[in-house]
Protein backbone atom coordinates (compact mmCIF):
# COMPACT_ATOMS: atom_id res chain seq x y z
CA UNK A 1 0.00 0.00 0.00
CA UNK A 2 1.41 3.22 -0.92
CA UNK A 3 2.26 5.63 2.21
CA UNK A 4 1.73 9.13 2.43
CA UNK A 5 4.64 11.22 3.37
CA UNK A 6 2.58 14.24 4.53
CA UNK A 7 0.47 12.31 6.91
CA UNK A 8 2.24 8.91 7.22
CA UNK A 9 -1.01 7.81 6.42
CA UNK A 10 -2.21 5.81 3.29
CA UNK A 11 -5.09 6.44 1.03
CA UNK A 12 -7.64 4.52 2.89
CA UNK A 13 -6.91 7.03 5.92
CA UNK A 14 -7.28 9.49 3.83
CA UNK A 15 -10.28 9.13 2.02
CA UNK A 16 -11.91 8.37 5.50
CA UNK A 17 -11.09 11.62 6.50
CA UNK A 18 -12.28 13.34 3.35
CA UNK A 19 -15.48 11.75 4.02
CA UNK A 20 -15.86 12.54 8.00
CA UNK A 21 -14.48 16.55 6.98
CA UNK A 22 -17.47 16.75 4.47
CA UNK A 23 -19.88 15.24 6.14
CA UNK A 24 -19.24 17.45 9.45
CA UNK A 25 -19.24 20.48 7.23
CA UNK A 26 -22.71 19.99 5.45
CA UNK A 27 -23.69 19.13 9.13
CA UNK A 28 -22.75 22.40 10.65
CA UNK A 29 -23.82 24.40 7.69
CA UNK A 30 -27.42 22.86 8.19
CA UNK A 31 -27.09 23.34 12.11
CA UNK A 32 -26.38 27.26 11.34
CA UNK A 33 -29.10 27.55 9.41
CA UNK A 34 -31.91 25.64 11.85
CA UNK A 35 -30.06 27.99 13.67
CA UNK A 36 -31.08 30.87 12.24
CA UNK A 37 -34.32 31.47 13.12
CA UNK A 38 -33.51 30.57 16.78
CA UNK A 39 -30.70 33.43 17.21
CA UNK A 40 -33.19 36.18 18.34
CA UNK A 41 -34.54 33.85 21.23
CA UNK A 42 -31.51 35.33 23.77
CA UNK A 43 -27.86 35.94 23.36
CA UNK A 44 -26.80 32.56 24.16
CA UNK A 45 -28.68 31.32 21.08
CA UNK A 46 -27.21 33.93 19.14
CA UNK A 47 -23.56 33.06 19.99
CA UNK A 48 -24.52 29.06 19.87
CA UNK A 49 -25.56 30.52 16.25
CA UNK A 50 -22.44 32.39 15.72
CA UNK A 51 -19.93 29.34 16.90
CA UNK A 52 -21.71 27.17 14.22
CA UNK A 53 -21.62 29.61 11.41
CA UNK A 54 -17.79 29.93 12.05
CA UNK A 55 -17.53 26.53 12.33
CA UNK A 56 -18.99 25.85 8.76
CA UNK A 57 -16.68 28.52 7.71
CA UNK A 58 -13.71 26.70 8.71
CA UNK A 59 -14.77 23.48 7.80
CA UNK A 60 -15.49 25.02 4.27
CA UNK A 61 -11.92 27.16 4.43
CA UNK A 62 -9.97 23.60 5.43
CA UNK A 63 -11.76 21.91 1.90
CA UNK A 64 -10.58 24.95 -0.29
CA UNK A 65 -7.33 24.62 1.28
CA UNK A 66 -7.11 21.06 0.31
CA UNK A 67 -4.98 21.35 -2.20
CA UNK A 68 -1.68 19.21 -3.30
CA UNK A 69 1.21 20.49 -0.96
CA UNK A 70 -1.12 21.93 1.90
CA UNK A 71 0.76 19.81 4.65
CA UNK A 72 4.07 21.05 3.62
CA UNK A 73 3.33 24.57 2.35
CA UNK A 74 3.76 26.56 5.47
CA UNK A 75 2.31 29.69 4.21
CA UNK A 76 -1.30 27.97 2.92
CA UNK A 77 -1.18 25.68 6.56
CA UNK A 78 -0.59 29.40 8.31
CA UNK A 79 -3.07 31.09 6.98
CA UNK A 80 -5.73 28.29 7.58
CA UNK A 81 -4.61 28.18 11.21
CA UNK A 82 -4.85 32.11 11.80
CA UNK A 83 -8.01 31.85 10.72
CA UNK A 84 -8.51 29.04 12.93
CA UNK A 85 -7.89 30.98 15.76
CA UNK A 86 -10.36 33.73 15.45
CA UNK A 87 -12.84 30.41 16.74
CA UNK A 88 -11.33 31.41 20.34
CA UNK A 89 -13.08 34.58 21.05
CA UNK A 90 -16.28 33.40 19.42
CA UNK A 91 -16.56 30.42 21.86
CA UNK A 92 -15.26 32.43 25.00
CA UNK A 93 -17.91 34.91 24.30
CA UNK A 94 -20.39 31.99 24.17
CA UNK A 95 -19.60 30.63 27.97
CA UNK A 96 -19.43 34.22 28.88
CA UNK A 97 -22.73 34.64 27.73
CA UNK A 98 -24.20 31.54 29.93
CA UNK A 99 -23.00 32.70 33.35
CA UNK A 100 -23.54 35.88 32.62
CA UNK A 101 -26.44 36.50 30.60
CA UNK A 102 -26.32 40.29 29.30
CA UNK A 103 -23.06 40.32 28.90
CA UNK A 104 -22.33 39.76 24.91
CA UNK A 105 -22.53 43.11 23.22
CA UNK A 106 -21.28 43.67 19.51
CA UNK A 107 -18.13 45.59 21.18
CA UNK A 108 -17.79 42.48 23.10
CA UNK A 109 -18.05 40.22 19.97
CA UNK A 110 -15.84 42.12 17.48
CA UNK A 111 -13.08 44.01 19.86
CA UNK A 112 -11.65 40.06 20.77
CA UNK A 113 -12.03 38.82 17.39
CA UNK A 114 -10.49 41.95 15.63
CA UNK A 115 -7.42 41.99 17.89
CA UNK A 116 -7.17 38.13 16.54
CA UNK A 117 -7.57 38.52 13.19
CA UNK A 118 -4.69 41.25 13.03
CA UNK A 119 -2.18 37.96 12.86
CA UNK A 120 -4.39 37.23 9.13
CA UNK A 121 -2.79 40.03 7.13
CA UNK A 122 0.29 39.91 9.28
CA UNK A 123 1.55 36.79 9.14
CA UNK A 124 0.42 36.69 4.62
CA UNK A 125 2.79 40.29 4.86
CA UNK A 126 5.05 38.87 7.03
CA UNK A 127 5.31 34.84 6.87
CA UNK A 128 7.52 33.61 9.87
CA UNK A 129 7.59 31.28 12.84
CA UNK A 130 7.08 34.23 14.95
CA UNK A 131 4.24 35.72 13.74
CA UNK A 132 2.96 32.23 13.79
CA UNK A 133 3.85 31.64 17.12
CA UNK A 134 2.89 34.84 18.51
CA UNK A 135 -0.79 34.64 16.95
CA UNK A 136 -0.75 30.91 19.04
CA UNK A 137 0.28 32.42 22.31
CA UNK A 138 -2.12 35.19 21.39
CA UNK A 139 -5.33 32.85 21.28
CA UNK A 140 -3.70 30.76 24.21
CA UNK A 141 -3.70 33.86 26.33
CA UNK A 142 -7.23 35.22 25.52
CA UNK A 143 -8.61 31.62 26.01
CA UNK A 144 -7.09 31.42 29.45
CA UNK A 145 -8.30 35.11 30.29
CA UNK A 146 -11.87 33.86 29.01
CA UNK A 147 -11.85 30.18 31.15
CA UNK A 148 -11.29 32.36 34.54
CA UNK A 149 -13.56 35.34 33.65
CA UNK A 150 -16.25 32.18 33.31
CA UNK A 151 -15.19 30.86 36.46
CA UNK A 152 -15.11 34.31 38.29
CA UNK A 153 -18.87 34.78 36.79
CA UNK A 154 -19.89 31.61 37.20
CA UNK A 155 -19.44 31.97 41.18
CA UNK A 156 -21.55 35.56 40.56
CA UNK A 157 -24.33 33.54 39.12
CA UNK A 158 -24.73 30.85 41.57
CA UNK A 159 -24.73 33.06 44.30
CA UNK A 160 -27.20 35.40 42.67
CA UNK A 161 -29.35 32.23 41.86
CA UNK A 162 -29.21 31.11 45.56
CA UNK A 163 -30.15 35.01 46.99
CA UNK A 164 -33.33 35.22 44.01
CA UNK A 165 -34.17 31.64 43.81
CA UNK A 166 -35.70 28.64 45.57
CA UNK A 167 -35.00 25.95 42.60
CA UNK A 168 -31.78 25.54 40.30
CA UNK A 169 -33.44 23.38 37.88
CA UNK A 170 -32.89 24.62 34.01
CA UNK A 171 -31.50 27.60 35.62
CA UNK A 172 -27.52 26.46 37.15
CA UNK A 173 -24.74 27.01 34.72
CA UNK A 174 -22.92 24.63 36.44
CA UNK A 175 -22.51 22.73 33.13
CA UNK A 176 -20.88 25.49 31.36
CA UNK A 177 -17.50 25.26 33.58
CA UNK A 178 -17.58 21.11 33.12
CA UNK A 179 -17.88 21.91 29.05
CA UNK A 180 -15.00 24.04 29.41
CA UNK A 181 -12.76 22.11 31.28
CA UNK A 182 -14.13 18.55 29.01
CA UNK A 183 -13.07 21.40 26.08
CA UNK A 184 -9.47 21.30 27.45
CA UNK A 185 -9.14 17.90 28.24
CA UNK A 186 -9.85 17.05 24.28
CA UNK A 187 -7.65 19.67 23.34
CA UNK A 188 -5.08 18.27 25.48
CA UNK A 189 -5.66 14.62 24.51
CA UNK A 190 -5.88 15.61 20.61
CA UNK A 191 -1.88 17.10 21.28
CA UNK A 192 -0.56 14.45 22.98
CA UNK A 193 -2.08 11.76 20.83
CA UNK A 194 -1.35 13.14 17.80
CA UNK A 195 1.55 15.78 18.02
CA UNK A 196 2.14 15.04 13.96
CA UNK A 197 -1.13 15.81 12.60
CA UNK A 198 -2.35 12.96 10.36
CA UNK A 199 -5.45 12.40 8.18
CA UNK A 200 -7.41 10.24 10.81
CA UNK A 201 -6.56 12.74 13.59
CA UNK A 202 -8.48 15.54 11.96
CA UNK A 203 -11.36 13.31 11.72
CA UNK A 204 -10.97 12.51 15.29
CA UNK A 205 -10.72 16.14 15.63
CA UNK A 206 -13.88 16.85 13.47
CA UNK A 207 -16.02 13.83 15.00
CA UNK A 208 -14.93 15.41 18.67
CA UNK A 209 -16.60 18.87 17.81
CA UNK A 210 -19.68 17.63 16.64
CA UNK A 211 -20.27 15.52 19.93
CA UNK A 212 -19.16 18.23 21.91
CA UNK A 213 -21.33 21.14 20.11
CA UNK A 214 -24.79 18.48 20.37
CA UNK A 215 -23.63 17.98 23.61
CA UNK A 216 -23.81 21.97 24.92
CA UNK A 217 -26.63 21.85 22.13
CA UNK A 218 -29.01 20.23 24.18
CA UNK A 219 -28.09 21.85 27.30
CA UNK A 220 -28.52 25.02 25.86
CA UNK A 221 -32.48 24.01 24.87
CA UNK A 222 -32.64 23.08 28.49
CA UNK A 223 -31.54 26.39 30.13
CA UNK A 224 -33.61 28.67 30.94
CA UNK A 225 -31.67 32.13 31.12
CA UNK A 226 -31.34 34.27 34.50
CA UNK A 227 -32.78 37.86 34.18
CA UNK A 228 -29.66 39.40 35.71
CA UNK A 229 -28.35 43.24 36.29
CA UNK A 230 -25.80 44.42 34.32
CA UNK A 231 -22.47 43.74 35.05
CA UNK A 232 -19.65 46.08 35.45
CA UNK A 233 -15.98 45.30 33.55
CA UNK A 234 -14.75 46.74 37.53
CA UNK A 235 -17.17 44.75 39.57
CA UNK A 236 -16.38 42.43 41.53
CA UNK A 237 -18.45 39.75 42.28
CA UNK A 238 -18.66 39.48 45.92
CA UNK A 239 -19.32 43.20 45.93
CA UNK A 240 -22.90 44.07 46.10
CA UNK A 241 -24.26 46.53 44.02
CA UNK A 242 -27.72 47.41 45.77
CA UNK A 243 -27.14 49.30 49.69
CA UNK A 244 -28.94 48.67 52.39
CA UNK A 245 -30.33 51.41 55.04
CA UNK A 246 -27.85 53.76 56.31
CA UNK A 247 -29.88 54.25 59.67
CA UNK A 248 -29.73 51.49 62.14
CA UNK A 249 -32.76 52.35 63.90
CA UNK A 250 -34.86 52.31 60.43
CA UNK A 251 -33.29 48.82 59.59
CA UNK A 252 -34.25 47.30 62.80
CA UNK A 253 -37.81 48.27 62.06
CA UNK A 254 -38.18 46.82 58.82
CA UNK A 255 -36.21 43.42 59.89
CA UNK A 256 -38.91 43.63 62.68
CA UNK A 257 -41.47 44.05 60.22
CA UNK A 258 -40.27 41.32 57.44
CA UNK A 259 -39.79 38.42 60.41
CA UNK A 260 -43.40 39.12 61.28
CA UNK A 261 -45.02 39.07 57.92
CA UNK A 262 -42.21 36.63 56.34
CA UNK A 263 -43.48 34.09 59.23
CA UNK A 264 -47.11 34.69 58.72
CA UNK A 265 -46.22 34.02 54.70
CA UNK A 266 -44.34 30.63 55.78
CA UNK A 267 -46.67 29.23 58.50
CA UNK A 268 -50.66 30.30 57.47
CA UNK A 269 -49.83 30.50 53.99
CA UNK A 270 -47.03 28.06 52.56
CA UNK A 271 -46.16 29.92 50.14
CA UNK A 272 -42.79 27.50 50.50
CA UNK A 273 -45.12 25.08 48.31
CA UNK A 274 -44.87 27.09 45.06
CA UNK A 275 -41.62 24.49 43.09
CA UNK A 276 -40.90 28.57 41.32
CA UNK A 277 -41.00 30.61 44.35
CA UNK A 278 -38.27 33.50 43.97
CA UNK A 279 -37.29 36.35 46.06
CA UNK A 280 -39.46 38.79 43.76
CA UNK A 281 -42.47 36.81 44.81
CA UNK A 282 -41.94 36.39 48.73
CA UNK A 283 -40.93 40.39 48.98
CA UNK A 284 -44.10 41.31 47.36
CA UNK A 285 -46.67 38.76 49.74
CA UNK A 286 -44.23 40.48 52.78
CA UNK A 287 -44.63 43.67 51.05
CA UNK A 288 -41.22 44.82 50.80
CA UNK A 289 -38.05 45.01 48.01
CA UNK A 290 -36.32 42.25 47.74
CA UNK A 291 -33.59 44.60 48.87
CA UNK A 292 -34.72 44.67 52.25
CA UNK A 293 -35.45 40.75 52.11
CA UNK A 294 -32.05 39.66 50.98
CA UNK A 295 -30.50 42.02 53.84
CA UNK A 296 -32.75 40.23 56.30
CA UNK A 297 -32.56 36.56 55.37
CA UNK A 298 -28.30 37.37 54.55
CA UNK A 299 -27.14 39.15 57.40
CA UNK A 300 -29.93 38.22 59.94
CA UNK A 301 -31.00 34.89 59.64
CA UNK A 302 -27.23 34.48 57.99
CA UNK A 303 -28.72 31.61 55.03
CA UNK A 304 -29.53 32.08 51.16
CA UNK A 305 -33.30 32.52 50.34
CA UNK A 306 -32.94 29.03 48.57
CA UNK A 307 -31.66 27.51 51.73
CA UNK A 308 -34.43 29.25 53.85
CA UNK A 309 -37.28 28.33 51.17
CA UNK A 310 -35.98 24.75 51.18
CA UNK A 311 -35.46 24.55 55.31
CA UNK A 312 -39.31 25.30 55.00
CA UNK A 313 -39.99 22.35 52.27
CA UNK A 314 -38.13 19.96 54.32
CA UNK A 315 -40.65 20.39 57.60
CA UNK A 316 -43.45 20.38 55.03
CA UNK A 317 -41.93 16.64 53.75
CA UNK A 318 -41.34 15.53 57.79
CA UNK A 319 -44.72 16.60 58.64
CA UNK A 320 -46.02 14.72 55.50
CA UNK A 321 -43.96 11.77 56.38
CA UNK A 322 -45.14 11.43 60.15
CA UNK A 323 -48.48 11.62 59.01
CA UNK A 324 -48.66 9.34 56.50
CA UNK A 325 -50.29 5.67 57.45
CA UNK A 326 -47.92 2.78 57.34
CA UNK A 327 -50.04 0.41 55.60
CA UNK A 328 -50.12 2.70 52.89
CA UNK A 329 -47.29 4.84 52.11
CA UNK A 330 -46.74 7.90 49.82
CA UNK A 331 -43.51 8.00 47.39
CA UNK A 332 -40.87 10.02 48.16
CA UNK A 333 -41.57 11.44 44.70
CA UNK A 334 -44.56 11.95 46.10
CA UNK A 335 -43.18 14.09 48.99
CA UNK A 336 -41.59 15.99 47.30
CA UNK A 337 -44.22 17.17 45.12
CA UNK A 338 -46.08 17.93 48.41
CA UNK A 339 -43.11 20.33 49.67
CA UNK A 340 -42.78 22.05 46.91
CA UNK A 341 -39.62 20.45 45.57
CA UNK A 342 -38.72 20.69 41.73
CA UNK A 343 -36.76 17.86 41.99
CA UNK A 344 -36.51 14.59 43.81
CA UNK A 345 -32.55 15.03 43.43
CA UNK A 346 -32.84 18.46 45.09
CA UNK A 347 -35.03 17.31 47.87
CA UNK A 348 -33.12 14.75 48.70
CA UNK A 349 -30.10 16.69 48.75
CA UNK A 350 -31.92 19.72 50.68
CA UNK A 351 -33.14 16.74 53.23
CA UNK A 352 -30.15 15.07 53.89
CA UNK A 353 -28.57 18.88 54.63
CA UNK A 354 -31.19 19.96 56.66
CA UNK A 355 -32.11 16.53 58.76
CA UNK A 356 -29.11 14.79 58.75
CA UNK A 357 -30.20 11.74 56.93
CA UNK A 358 -31.95 10.70 53.36
CA UNK A 359 -36.30 11.00 53.20
CA UNK A 360 -36.21 7.39 53.15
CA UNK A 361 -34.33 6.33 55.89
CA UNK A 362 -36.15 9.13 58.01
CA UNK A 363 -39.27 7.25 56.66
CA UNK A 364 -38.15 3.77 57.82
CA UNK A 365 -36.92 5.46 61.13
CA UNK A 366 -40.48 6.53 61.96
CA UNK A 367 -42.27 3.36 60.65
CA UNK A 368 -39.70 1.45 62.80
CA UNK A 369 -40.76 3.96 66.09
Amino acid sequence: MEIDVMTGMGPTAEAIAHYVHGGVTVFFIIWAWLLWPQRKKNNMMYMLFLNMLYFAFCNVKDIIFLVDGYWENFFLSGISVTLDLLYIPIVSNFFIEVVSPGWVTKRRVLVPMAAQAIFVPLFIIFPTHTVYELALYFALAGGVVAFILVCVLLHRHRKYIFDNYSYTEHIDVSWAINCVVLLFICMGLYVIAFKDETWLSGAFFQIVCVCAWLYLYCLSRRHSVVDMPPLSIFEFPWIRNETAPAEEDSVSDVYSTIAVRLEECMQKEKIYLNPKLSLQDVAAKVGTNRTYLSDYLNHVLNITFYEYINQMRVREACSIIDSMPAENPLSMQSVADMSGFNSISTFNRSFTKTVGMTPSEYARKRSAS
